[in-house]
């Protein structure tokens, strides 16, 4: 099947895995629906809907993404929270003069299920940071938006390493303020990266291998949020390159795949490198469609005869 799909170079789409995808519920903070109060200058529920999404608006580090009937459904630094509006709006109407309140509770119940993303101390978090790749016009978005900016590493082409540190369900990049703070530098931080992504990849992070010659195939998509990030584990690159004819070309389209193979066949070539282009601008969490190669043990650009 594996042998199939990538062969016809066809790519199944990504889950979402975080971070960015993680999702919470509140409806479980009050329990069951309370007694109504009397009162002739009640909100409605869409009123106090309203209310809800105006005090959430005033939280720098809160995004309001999606409003229905019974949800409003926010971000809070990369994690998706569920508002339930009816619940709180129960609350509210058994004291309505405690609104204030309520709209703060709405608040502090969101923040209190989000992962603590404190910086805390590097030695404390430092088995848990990894480098993750990120296209380079992140940084472009990042100036736009007056956040601070990202510790990096520019890669090749248009891409940089990024580093986060990886939760449960989500993750929490880095930043130079971090690094001030710790008093690490990014030659530290990233070897620690690093070596964290090879002790996870040697964990669990198996790749696949389909063919034989000059059309065998070696794929990362693991779905752990980091296959194209192995793109740095070089030395296993290396080891794949002296299994195929002619040079290693590897490809990293989105965050969650790589695959290397021969140029010796150039049918294979062509048409890899033209799923790559693809999917690096239809699939989620796009890279690049650029391709690279090992040369002397080091990554570079690959470049077409």
């Amino acid at each position: 099947m594996l042998a199939q799909r990538v062969l016809c170079f066809v790519q199944t789409k990504e889950s979402e895995l975080h971070p960015l995808g993680s999702s919470y519920s509140l409806s479980k903070i009050y329990g069951e629906p309370m007694t109504l109060a009397s009162n002739d200058n009640l909100l409605t529920q869409e009123e106090f809907m309203q209310a809800i999404s105006d005090r959430l608006q005033e939280e720098p580090d809160l995004q309001i993404v999606n409003s229905t009937e019974q949800n409003i459904e926010v971000r809070i630094r990369g994690v998706r929270i569920d508002v339930p509006v009816e619940t709180y709006f129960q609350a509210y109407l058994k004291d309505p003069d405690a609104i204030d309140n309520v709209l703060d509770k709405v608040v502090d119940d969101a923040y209190a299920l989000v992962p603590d993303r404190s910086p805390a101390s590097y030695e404390e978090l430092k088995d848990r940071i990894f480098p993750m790749l990120k296209p380079i016009k992140i940084l472009a978005d990042i100036r736009e938006r007056n956040l601070p900016m990202l510790a990096y590493q520019l890669l090749l082409n248009d891409l940089i390493v990024t580093y986060v540190i990886r939760e449960p369900k989500s993750v929490v990049y880095i930043n130079e303020k971090h690094l001030e703070l710790w008093e690490v530098n990014e030659y530290t931080l990233h070897s620690q990266a690093l070596e964290n992504l090879r002790r996870l990849t040697n964990s669990t992070g198996k790749y696949k291998t389909v063919g034989t010659g000059a059309q065998r195939l070696f794929v990362w998509e693991t779905q752990d949020g980091y296959d194209a990030t192995r793109l740095l584990l070089t030395d296993v690159l290396v080891a794949w390159q002296q299994q195929l004819p002619g040079r290693i070309v590897i490809g990293v389209p989105n965050r969650d795949f790589l695959i290397a193979f021969s140029d010796s066949d150039r049918n294979v070539l062509e048409g890899v490198a033209r799923q790559i282009q693809v999917d690096a601008h239809q699939q989620e969490h796009g890279l690049t469609d650029r391709l690279f190669t090992i040369r002397n043990a080091t990554l570079r650009e690959y470049e077409w005869d």
